[in-house]
């Protein structure tokens, strides 16, 4: 929206008011000053590292400062990338009040929103149906985005905030009258039939089709229908020019399209299913509804891409899992501007997965999503700087080579821990000028990203857990996304899209709400963190016992502190393992195979880093 003014110019319209403003952050300039001095210091770390690994003696310390040097250049590179985020902060103020000001009504865009939903098991129909309602409800012009009878109607009848009735229901916002009582009622019973059908797996016709266009639709879906082959579905729900509500306003449309889907093509997944909503119109403008209609259902087909430059140059981009990511940066990398609309009431609100396993694995979706970007020929770092500039490049940089944490935190996660239950010390002693570099670049790393997180309106609580969250990623999904999609190169493993579920017991939600991690489930995600874990304890332990004896305190005084910095951050790893007895505990199989990984390893470092 940034200068957008539609049929007035700035120049027939001087005064006209502005639909959005602009603010420097204040700390722009101490944040430049900081990336310099901090980048320094890194450099001056990488020449210490490369000087040891040149004067390394024996095949130990060639090891150890191979690691160490691989470590710290990884974190560099990630570093550098990130300072992209934090050189130039902006931000909007918005004022869609000022939109008539700026724009005939009739001249407003067009709207199409997408609800997209694959596992009704693992997405709730209720919450699409929630959506849905809340996306009818949106205060729009009405020739360009229709809203639905009774949701609108009451919402701006009644002022009411929350659009969705789910979330409008169950806030305090909800007062009683003898409207919004029906309306509940309406809802309630909906919620009670659509569950009841998710609960029985199949409609009940004599109980739920009550309309032919009912019959008409489930007609459809055979006794060969199956959700990894079944024909195109398209079927209109509401049309604009026909249906109408109460208030003799025109309905939007709704329309429900289901690609085809077929064992023996491909169909894109989410990115195809987009581009059968998109195509129509795409091929051909201003179509009568019902050429439309036939359209869609030829777009729809699994082959109608084939040699096309659809997925390539039109649509929705094919040839990533984050298909939202990768057709954002295609876009911009032609010259498409975007700016952040953040508003201080969310604009909005859904569910994401509250159990780690369900996490993590929609991390791992991300990160080999990621990978394809980062790998392919418009890679960010090079096209991508190229057509964007060097601060959006970058930026995309950092979320493609994202699995690239996984380096440095399994490095320094294992391998100083290691050592010090050997007994050698692998950093500067506190006597050494060294020393005070690596305390520098652990405090400022971590002291900036504090005070960012804290800045733009984070708790100390949420940051603790989000830096948490970072090393849990950095151990699981981060390594075995990269893992995945480098076996996947070579032809070994295949991938494909995974739903995450949204499903939540009352358990599950009570534990989330209590800030209790969620395990529950055998995951070999688990495995590395419970190894990390339970090395990182012994060491300190064995480490503090070394300096009780008196046994070379500055030598292992770094080494000491990085594990019990780990022992702190696994501390809800340590009581999943041990203390709790609920469902969402560590598995005891995961446990035992951790332990038993763990001894292997401590044994193999021992033949490793011996003098």
């Amino acid at each position: 929206m940034d200068g957008v003014r539609g049929p007035y110019s700035s120049g027939s319209i001087p005064s006209a008011p502005s639909l959005h403003t602009l603010r420097h952050a204040r700390r722009t300039p101490l944040n430049r000053v900081f990336v310099a001095v901090y980048s320094c210091a890194v450099v001056v770390l990488l020449y210490h590292q490369a000087h040891r690994l040149i004067h390394s003696a024996n095949l130990a310390s060639i090891f150890i400062s191979l690691s160490l040097c691989l470590a710290d250049t990884a974190l560099a590179f990630m570093w550098a990338n990130r300072q992209s985020f934090l050189v130039n902060i902006v931000y909007r103020d918005e004022n869609p009040e000022n939109m008539e000001e700026v724009l005939k009504k009739s001249d407003f865009p067009a709207l199409d929103v997408f609800i997209c939903t694959a596992d009704p098991y693992k997405e709730p129909p209720i919450r699409l149906v929630s959506t849905a309602l809340s996306v009818m409800a949106y205060d729009y012009q009405r020739r360009r985005f229709r809203s639905t009878y009774r949701t609108m109607g009451a919402r701006r009848k009644n002022n009411i905030a929350d659009r969705s009735p789910e979330a409008y229901f169950a806030s305090n916002q909800y007062s009683w009258s003898s409207e919004t009582e029906q309306i509940k009622i309406m809802y309630e019973n909906m919620k009670t039939r659509v569950e009841t059908v998710l609960e029985r797996g199949k409609v009940d016709e004599e109980c739920y089709v009550t309309e032919e266009l009912e019959r008409r639709i489930l007609s459809k879906w055979t006794d060969g229908f199956t959700p990894q082959d079944h024909p195109a579905v398209i079927e209109v729900l509401l049309e604009g020019s026909k249906n109408r509500d109460i208030t003799d306003h025109s309905m939007p449309n709704f329309i429900y399209v289901s690609r085809e889907k077929s064992r023996t093509s491909n169909h894109n997944f989410k990115s195809g299913a987009l581009n059968v909503m998109l195509g129509p119109h795409h091929v051909v403008d201003n179509l009568h509804p019902v050429w439309t209609l036939d359209l869609a259902h030829k777009v729809a087909g699994c082959n109608y891409e084939n040699k096309t430059r659809w997925g390539s140059e039109v649509g929705f981009m094919y040839g990533s899992l984050i298909e939202d990511f990768y057709t954002g940066f295609r876009l911009q990398c032609k010259g498409w501007k975007s700016i952040f609309c953040n508003p201080k009431r969310p604009a909005f609100l859904g569910d994401s997965p509250i159990s780690l396993i369900d996490v993590l694995n929609q991390c791992q979706r991300w990160v080999i999503g990621g990978l394809q970007v980062g790998f392919c020929r418009f890679t960010p770092i090079t096209f991508g700087i190229k057509s964007m500039g060097p601060l959006m490049g970058l930026a995309y940089t950092y979320y493609c080579f994202w699995p690239i944490w996984c380096i440095p935190i399994t490095i320094y996660a294992f391998l100083p821990q290691l050592a010090l239950l050997n007994g050698l010390s692998i950093f500067p002693k506190l006597s050494e000028p060294w020393f005070f570099l690596y305390v520098f670049l652990f405090l400022g790393a971590y002291g900036h990203d504090f005070l960012e997180f804290v800045v733009e309106g984070g708790t100390v609580q949420r940051w603790w857990n989000d830096q948490r969250m970072w090393t849990i990623r950095g151990l699981s999904c981060f390594f075995f996304a990269a893992l995945e999609y480098f076996l996947k190169c070579l032809g070994i493993s295949t991938y494909g899209f995974s739903v995450t579920s949204k499903m939540i017991d009352d358990e599950q939600s009570k534990r989330y709400y209590q800030g209790v991690f969620e395990f529950g489930v055998s995951s070999p995600m688990f495995v590395p963190l419970a190894m990390g874990a339970i090395i990182n304890l012994v060491s300190f332990f064995v480490g503090l016992v070394r300096v009780l004896r008196g046994s070379n305190f500055e030598g292992l005084l770094l080494q000491m502190f990085l594990a019990g910095f780990a022992v702190v951050n696994a501390l809800p790893i340590y009581e999943a393992m041990v203390l709790r007895s609920d469902n969402g505990r560590m598995p005891f199989k995961t446990t035992i195979t951790s332990t038993c990984l763990a001894l292997a390893l401590y044994a193999l470092a021992s033949l490793l880093l011996r003098d």
